[in-house]
């Protein structure tokens, strides 16, 4: 049997549910929290990637690993979620990490793309949370992870509703750490800057030229993850920007008006020049 460190002080890791999971930060959370000991619930829509993930896992950690194919930006999928976590007795982390971004001016943008992304980003994580927290408040232990964005302290015309729903999920993250706080669960808004993931590489964003962001600026998934995971442990942080050069550029961003405008130029330029 395999002796893994106590993840926040607790004994014998129950599960983790991590959406998006399929790829990039959400598949090195599921790496992480394997190690750990913990059993994995992993989501995302590409079933085929997911087995191979849940295989590797179940074969190098010795955990359970199940895998739920579904689609966040449909609501009735949402449900089957939130009624399959009422099931789940033992689920000591939720991660919610699914997301997708699109390009163009919010009136040009269809509305059922909008949508789609207003219910993978807020939808879900909303529903998904409230269902993980019943049984958390129940054991008096648990954690959750929304998966944020940079985006959400930016004013970018061209990513209106992205800003917006990631800006969401800082201030839900916020709220919810002060209600539960001294119920033994520990609430994370996570906000990756730029990531080496399949982001850029899907979507309204396949064409998207990295070189226009300095290389210093990247991060690796593994270490996102990582970061994200020591800093739920110390419990310092519920709003966590990692990597110094990130917050600097957050603190950069809010306070010069001038250095704003200028990412704003820039990012209009990119997505609608």
């Amino acid at each position: 049997m395999s002796h893994h460190k106590l993840f926040l002080g607790w004994n014998n890791p129950g599960k983790a549910l991590i959406t998006g999971a399929s790829s990039g930060i959400g598949a090195s959370y599921a790496k992480l929290l394997a190690e750990k000991g913990f059993d994995l619930i992993l989501l995302a829509r590409r079933k085929e990637r997911l087995q191979s993930l849940a295989d590797k896992l179940q074969t190098d950690y010795s955990i359970r690993c199940e895998i739920i194919s579904a689609d966040l930006a449909n609501c009735e999928e949402i449900n089957k979620v939130v009624n399959y976590i009422h099931q789940v007795d033992n689920l000591d982390i939720l991660i919610n990490n699914a997301g997708f971004a699109t390009v163009g001016y919010f009136a040009d943008v269809p509305l059922e793309k909008s949508m789609r992304m207003f219910h993978v980003h807020m939808t879900a994580s909303l529903q998904l949370s409230h269902a993980a927290l019943q049984g958390m408040l129940k054991r008096k232990r648990g954690a959750i992870i929304n998966v944020s964005s940079m985006g959400a302290f930016l004013l970018t015309p061209g990513n209106v509703l992205y800003d917006a729903t990631k800006s969401y999920l800082v201030t839900f993250s916020e709220n919810l750490a002060l209600e539960v706080k001294d119920k033994g669960i520990r609430i994370q808004a996570l906000c990756p800057g730029f990531t080496r993931t399949e982001f850029h590489e899907v979507g309204d964003f396949k064409n998207f030229d990295r070189s226009v962001i300095p290389n210093s600026l990247w991060m690796m998934p593994d270490e996102v993850a990582s970061l994200s995971l020591k800093v739920m442990e110390i419990n310092k942080k519920i709003v966590f920007i990692p990597g110094w050069k990130k917050r600097l550029l957050k603190w950069i961003i809010l306070h010069n008006s001038t250095i704003r405008k200028i990412i704003q130029n820039k990012v209009r330029e990119r997505d609608l020049g």
